[in-house]
């Protein structure tokens, strides 16, 4: 390694404009290191930023003297950050977090794919739950509610099929509150 390059590492540590010089050398190994990650609400600058995060610990604690190239050593160093980073940002305890629509985006455009992200979810986890509630129907209850449904209008119903309508009807009367 030449000793000019030493020399910029050791003045990055105290000396931005060193440090700016030093990324700059970097970028394309960066750039490299960045292109399969991807998270929702981290924009390219973000990830700019943790990489000098990670090079501001790699220029730290780097030691040139046993010869070992920076370049490798830098890369190490950002990769490491950088699942760090992807760990701490799907965290069982941050899940919600990562969910959440701040409230003070202003950005319709993001907020309306966010919603619309939201209520595919939604929709997804409604089906689910009303395929659990017609499965609590007995075999009677189903084939009133179906009919009900399907052919509202059809012809006059049976005692039983309008009992165990009503029966359906508190079913789902009583499965709708559970949710609240």
């Amino acid at each position: 390694m030449k000793q000019v390059e030493i020399e910029l590492i050791r003045e990055a540590v105290n000396d931005s404009a060193a440090f700016g010089k030093l990324f700059a050398q970097y970028r394309p190994l960066v750039l490299t290191v960045l292109k399969p990650y991807h998270l929702r609400d981290f924009s390219y600058d973000d990830w700019m930023q943790e990489a000098r995060i990670a090079m501001l610990k790699a220029v730290v604690r780097y030691d040139g003297s046993s010869g070992s190239q920076f370049g490798p050593y830098y890369r190490m160093v950002l990769k490491s950050h950088l699942r760090s980073v992807l760990r701490k940002h799907f965290a069982h305890k941050r899940r919600i977090d990562a969910n959440a629509i701040p409230v003070n985006d202003t950005s319709l455009e993001s907020l309306h794919d966010r919603l619309a992200i939201r209520s595919v979810e939604d929709g997804l986890l409604m089906r689910v739950e009303f395929l659990q509630f017609l499965e609590s129907l007995s075999p009677l209850e189903y084939e009133a509610f179906e009919a009900a449904i399907l052919y509202p209008s059809k012809k006059p119903m049976l005692d039983r099929h309008r009992r165990a309508l009503e029966r359906a009807r508190a079913k789902i009367l009583k499965f709708s509150r559970e949710d609240e």
